[in-house]
């Protein structure tokens, strides 16, 4: 199999920088813009923000099937991706910009409507793309280095999320910067994510996409092997989820640095971003299966150590983190890879092509994750008693270094053990997926 060209993996996986930074500037910063300059109930909006997201995780599997059905000149996928970034663009700017002299419930409806309006149109543009890539190659090693890509311009824009986060925090007028910085971080965004369906045209591939939605469903889970991988991406994440939703508190309240709100994030990404062409060499010459497995015990360990560290160790923590983000730069790649196998699997045994489905479905799994996390986040904080913009008490900080630490520690400990049965990704058949019964 010959191997994809370099400008293919910068026009598929480059763009992707813009889908994170408007991604995590919302998923790590609202919850405390709501709470710390809105004045908002924190357990009304992180019920509010895990319910937008849960539609969001919805709308994966609609937009999936969606996707594998539709016929066009431009292909299956690159209708939704031109169609996606300027609904994006839209409720993102409406986010940070709420209307200032509102009471608190038709601010609440405000902000429900731009989380809804923003997830769906995240949907629409992030489940194509993945369906995308795992059209681009049908071989696995070169399906591993088209995601790699992908997920170092994803890590690339979570950090430009923490720098603008660190902006808007650190302001004299938190809400006024939040807004002024949303409308040309929406505009460029948007105009990046175009990039892709402008440079990249989509194979020709046999077989149908799927006869209907609830066919397709009933094929994911149907497959042992997909439900497998789809239940370890979910413990991951809700892990995980918490780490990007309590960053800012952490920093503010446990650390006493609110100027790190950016850098410590900061060691987290970059890591993730240098250590993934290791990963991606690792999973060539070891399999897949081994390598992500290490890489769960590793960030266990990591975050683990995370729940005994306070603002009188900061060189720990940045250790810390610096080991935990290069762990999650390996899952984050490998998934998406398995799952593309797991898709040829699917083709042999039904004789159609449902890549849309399947990548939503590993979107769901992460989604649902972030969301139930970032819910559990807002009733973990009412629960012990946390109030905005003072001393925080011994249970409160308890209750954080829990969330930031102790829950994805956990989450990856849990993954480890279940990923142990993963039949595919093992040695040796390197650049093809081993055979497994669904």
């Amino acid at each position: 199999m010959h191997a994809l060209p370099a400008r293919q993996l910068l026009t598929y996986g480059g763009p992707i920088v813009g889908l994170a930074f408007l991604l995590f500037v919302v998923q790590f910063y609202f919850l405390k813009f709501a709470t710390d300059v809105l004045l908002l109930p924190p357990a009304l909006v992180g019920a509010l923000f895990a319910v937008a997201k849960v539609w969001d995780a919805a709308c994966n599997p609609l937009v999936g099937s969606w996707s594998d059905r539709t016929r066009s000149r431009h292909g299956r996928r690159r209708p939704f991706l031109f169609a996606a970034p300027p609904l994006l663009a839209g409720a993102y700017i409406m986010l940070w910009n709420p209307p200032a002299a509102w009471p608190p419930g038709a601010l609440l409806a405000w902000v429900a409507l731009a989380l809804f309006m923003f997830f769906t149109a995240f949907a629409l543009y992030a489940i194509p793309h993945a369906a995308l890539g795992a059209e681009l190659s049908a071989d696995s090693h070169q399906r591993t280095r088209l995601f790699g890509a992908k997920q170092i311009s994803f890590t690339f824009g979570m950090l430009l999320a923490f720098g603008a986060i660190q902006l808007a925090m650190n302001a004299p007028e938190p809400r006024a910067a939040a807004g002024a910085m949303a409308v040309p971080g929406a505009l460029v965004g948007a105009g990046v994510l175009a990039i892709t369906p402008l440079a990249i045209r989509e194979r020709r591939l046999r077989g149908g996409g799927g006869h209907s939605l609830a066919s397709g469903l009933r094929d994911v889970l149907r497959n042992r092997t997909a439900r497998i991988l789809l239940i370890v991406w979910f413990i991951e994440s809700l892990g995980v989820g918490a780490v990007g939703t309590m960053a800012p508190y952490v920093a503010q309240y446990l650390l006493r640095r609110p100027d790190l709100v950016g850098t410590l994030p900061a060691a987290y990404v970059l890591s993730g971003v240098v250590s993934i062409p290791v990963w991606v060499r690792a999973a060539r010459r070891h399999g897949a299966h081994a390598t992500w497995l290490a890489a769960m015990l590793i960030a266990a360990a990591a975050f683990g150590g995370m729940m005994a560290v306070d603002a009188g160790a900061l060189p720990v923590l940045f250790g810390l983190l610096v080991l935990a983000g290069a762990a999650m730069g390996c899952g984050s790649v490998l998934a998406s890879s398995l799952m593309a196998d797991i898709i040829d699997l699917d083709e042999q045994q039904t004789g159609e092509r449902k890549e849309g489905i399947y990548s939503a479905a590993l979107l769901f799994a992460l989604k649902i994750g972030n969301s139930v996390a970032t819910a559990l986040s807002g009733v973990v904080l009412a629960a012990v008693a946390f109030a905005p913009n003072v001393e925080q008490s011994a249970e409160s900080l308890l209750g954080m270094r829990l969330l930031f630490g102790g829950m994805p520690c956990l989450g990856f400990l849990l993954g480890a053990a279940l990923f142990r049965g993963f039949p595919l990704g093992r040695l040796p058949a390197p650049g093809r997926a081993a055979a497994a019964a669904p």
